[in-house]
């Protein structure tokens, strides 16, 4: 635990309360004084001179959960002022989970977030089954920011269900054996549940999660809602709109008479309908709030633009039947699959009758642009659309990509662009919203399709310096006081005596949101679009600087967090 003593800034203390000229003094990982003129008492001294102080950042949508056991650090979340994520989310947890379980779980975690599945087996150590081993597996170990996890529903199907899981609802047996062990999870420490509607693994399949029917989800929620812990789901993105509001409506029934908080991911403002759908959403959730259910929409102010990784990404599942398996078929299978006239045709097919997917545009190829090649001979297409291409050379634009991904080994270096959050205004209407919470980063995952984290960065340069959107004092009780609040992180989000002393420090004009770098640095030949530091001054867990300077220290504080005593 640190002692330091963080001098001649304003403090903005998470509250939404405006900057005041104060000292903060930290002993033993815990704020102890906070005001004027501090006297120094032999702790090391942080200039924040022309900067503020605040809560460290706390991040409520990631999935770390796998690779901090590879990169502890959680890099590069302290450089953009992260000092506490929450993990398990979207139905995927690492326990409970029994060891045959583990490749299974592994293989759809893998598929889902786009991590190298060959990583689960190498570098995660798999000493525990229930989640009380996990913890204390976790609590072993050090990390770069502090870690709470959710339990995930399909592992916890898995657990009671075995393949079944996959297949079918919980009979009556099964509904009273999920509430125990989610109970007994929650016991341990768990933050919540998290589930989804949207999720399915490699080879199409719904996950686990989707089985569920309403007398399993009240059994779950009586739990949740007898230790007033939380709910996370995807929606049901794939049926835009009908099945997304659906699933959202029935969350909100089983939620509500239960006071159990829900969260779900993820709102976007989507131009191609001026959002029109994003809007409806909200006026759902004003319609739940007024009848008293406790829900908060996600949202990112991010602009979601995805890098196709040809060998495991979700990018084609809204097109199973033709260009999704090009995902799925590895080696010289997936070559022969490209030229072959039979799955050229389905391609096509499919292409024309589904008139939208929710990872790639394929009806409007002008927003399918080319960032890398191969072969010195397609270097002046680099930057250039499939639209160009097309336009070019004649034929189906399905036909087109699936020529220019053979002439490019396999892998040319493809990005869809503009998905949603492309409009700052817009992005500024969900922001601002007041049952919205900014989240939905999906930090940890999706490493070669683009980089998570740096949301942080982005709301306070943004939405704050440049557009002015909102206060500084706001954009910071969003990221800190209200997360804390709604998620039950006590004693973190606000500066206060007695508050556990993560802070980050930076000064609003010294801040930059930049574009994504490749590094490869993966383990078992991974590699992962990571964010450059964000500016930030100092970023300190339990009072230890873990990054000054946009640098990281080596100190890994962090720890597991446990839900009512966190």
């Amino acid at each position: 635990m640190g002692d330091l003593l963080v001098r001649g800034g304003s403090v903005i203390d998470g509250t939404g309360a405006a900057a005041v000229a104060a000292d903060v003094r930290v002993r033993d990982g815990l704020v102890v004084e906070v005001g004027p003129g501090l006297r120094p008492d032999g702790e090391r001294q942080l200039d924040a001179s022309g900067a503020v102080v605040t809560p460290g950042f706390i991040d409520t949508h990631t999935h770390f959960d796998p690779s901090v056991f590879w990169a502890p650090s959680a890099d590069p979340m302290p450089q953009h002022g992260v000092t506490t994520v929450l993990t398990g989310n979207c139905s995927l947890s690492l326990a409970p989970l029994r060891a045959e379980h583990r490749r299974e779980l592994s293989s759809v975690f893998a598929y889902i977030e786009d991590l190298p599945e060959r990583a689960f087996e190498t570098a995660i150590p798999w000493s525990w089954e229930t989640y009380g081993e996990y913890r204390a597996a976790m609590g072993r170990l050090g990390f770069g920011v502090n870690i709470a996890p959710l339990v995930g529903h399909t592992p916890l199907r898995l657990y009671v269900m075995g393949a079944d899981a996959w297949e079918r609802a919980a009979d009556e047996a099964e509904i009273e054996r999920l509430a125990g062990l989610l109970n007994e999870c929650l016991r341990d420490g768990a933050f919540g549940l998290s589930t989804s509607f949207f999720d399915r693994d490699a080879d199409n399949r719904l996950v686990p999660s989707q089985f569920a029917d309403d007398a399993e989800f009240g059994a779950l929620l009586d739990v949740l809602g007898a230790q007033d812990r939380v709910i996370e789901f995807v929606p049901d993105f794939t049926n835009q709109p009908e099945g997304t509001r659906q699933g959202i409506v029935r969350m909100g029934d089983l939620c509500g008479p239960r006071h159990v908080v829900m969260t779900w991911n993820l709102l976007t403002f989507q131009a191609m309908d001026d959002g029109r759908f994003g809007r409806e959403l909200l006026a759902l959730t004003e319609a739940q709030r007024a009848a008293g259910v406790r829900v908060f929409p996600q949202v990112s102010p991010r602009p979601f633009d995805l890098r196709i990784n040809w060998d495991a990404s979700l990018s084609f599942m809204g097109l199973p039947n033709g260009w999704h398996r090009v995902i799925t078929t590895h080696g010289p299978d997936k070559r022969a699959l490209l030229e072959d006239p039979q799955w050229r045709a389905v391609a096509k097919q499919e292409w024309e009758s589904v008139p939208r997917s929710v990872a790639f545009p394929h009806r409007e190829p002008e927003l399918v642009r080319f960032i890398s090649v191969t072969r010195p001979e397609n270097d002046r297409w680099v930057g250039r659309t499939l639209a160009d291409l097309a336009a070019e050379r004649g034929g189906h634009p399905s036909d087109v990509l699936a020529d220019w991904v053979l002439e490019n080994d396999c892998h040319p270096g493809v990005l869809a662009m503009g998905l949603a959050n492309g409009d700052p205004s817009g992005v500024a209407e969900l922001v601002n919203h007041p049952d919205t919470i900014v989240s939905a980063s999906d930090a940890g995952a999706h490493l070669e399709m683009m980089c998570a984290a740096g949301d942080t960065t982005l709301l306070l340069t943004r939405h704050v310096r440049d557009r002015e959107d909102l206060s500084l004092e706001q954009a910071v009780h969003e990221l800190t006081g209200r997360q804390a609040d709604v998620f039950g992180f006590h004693g973190r989000g606000r500066i206060a005596p007695g508050a556990h002393a993560d802070l980050t420090v930076f000064s609003l004009n010294e801040l930059a949101w930049s574009d994504e770098e490749f590094l490869d640095d993966v383990p078992e030949g991974g590699g992962r679009m990571r964010r450059p530091p964000g500016g930030y001054r100092f970023t300190a867990v339990a009072g230890t600087v873990v990054q000054e300077e946009g640098k990281l220290t080596g100190a890994n504080p962090g720890s597991i967090l446990s839900a009512g005593r966190s």
